[in-house]
């Protein structure tokens, strides 16, 4: 394999300068599509991150009951709560309104503590089809994503998944760590070649990322110790800068918020934007690192330290 080492900044114009007459709508609209009961700190961290990217105007779509949870915490931040389950997830019936929001908007986030709710799932499965906008896939939207593929698969075989995901108009970006990669490729049907293990898939990232983005006509983020970066056409980054101080609760969701939001400042530039977000994510890590050790560092040591390594990586 042809993989590129991500040392560095790789693709400086993904931080391009902002002219002098700049409107927030030129810096992305993003709809941030996440939490549920017992979960609600996903979504902040996802949209915070967003917002220390550069990210213009933010949706958060959330149910209704965590109204009273998010008021005053993201002012920065426009909020649409929608109808839910008996659990406090979303439910079926906020799906029109989610495809409105979708409508205007650049890029859609979806997955952060949505919960494995079975009736979420469903909403998550039909949304995917309907949301015409570009989208990034991540933690319970991806356990989503294999549900529907392996129903997909179980009846018609993989040509018929194939073939879905080649008719899905937008590009999509997935984020799995191992263990959601691992279900993505089982429902995929290569369940018999140890790719169920997260322990080998962590050992063999570029590989597994490679079989998500071809039969899924996707960017696959593959997460954790050198992190990869495959694109639908076969690109692969490797990131070299992160390391085990990123291994904590909450990482994941900064780095889907800050690659939802670069990618809206660079609808065109899809992978780069990726790439760009994912060095970030690593170098803000070790900058935090730095100041409070390995052991210690939180997701949200991540994003104060965001400023920071965007700066530096201007310079």
């Amino acid at each position: 394999m042809n993989i590129i080492y991500q040392n560095e900044l790789l693709f400086p114009e993904i931080l391009w300068e902002r002219p002098v007459h700049f409107y927030k709508s030129k810096a992305g609209r993003l709809l941030v599509i996440a939490g549920s009961r017992g979960m609600t700190g996903a979504a902040l961290l996802t949209c915070e991150a967003a917002f220390r990217s550069g990210t213009g105007i933010l949706t958060l779509a959330f149910p209704e009951e965590l109204k009273i949870a998010y008021k005053d915490i993201l002012p920065e931040a426009m909020t649409l709560p929608l109808p839910q389950t008996h659990s406090g997830s979303l439910s079926k019936s906020a799906k029109e309104e989610i495809i409105e929001q979708a409508k205007i908007s650049d890029v859609v986030v979806i997955g952060p503590g949505l919960s494995e709710n079975s009736e979420t799932v469903q909403l998550v499965w039909e949304v995917l089809s309907e949301i015409k906008k570009s989208m990034v896939i991540d933690a319970d939207g991806l356990k989503a994503l294999a549900h529907g593929i392996e129903a997909i698969r179980s009846k018609k075989g993989i040509e018929a998944v194939e073939e879905y995901f080649q008719n899905i108009e937008p590009k999509i970006i997935l984020t799995p760590h191992p263990g959601e990669a691992g279900k993505i490729i089982k429902a995929l049907g290569f369940d018999k070649r140890n790719y169920e293990k997260a322990s080998y898939i962590d050992k063999h990232k570029a590989a597994a990322a490679k079989i998500i983005s071809e039969h899924l006509n996707c960017h696959t983020v593959l997460k954790g110790y050198n992190t990869v970066i495959v694109s639908q056409k076969g690109q692969i980054i490797e990131d070299k800068v992160g390391g085990p101080e990123l291994a904590t609760a909450g990482t994941g969701d900064v780095l889907s918020g800050m690659i939802g939001s670069f990618w809206a400042q660079n609808p065109q530039k899809a992978f780069k934007a990726t790439a760009t977000a994912v060095y970030l994510h690593s170098l803000a890590g070790k900058i935090a690192k730095q100041k409070f050790g390995e052991r210690s560092v939180m997701a949200s040591d991540v994003i104060k330290n965001l400023p920071e390594a965007i700066k530096i990586s201007e310079e």
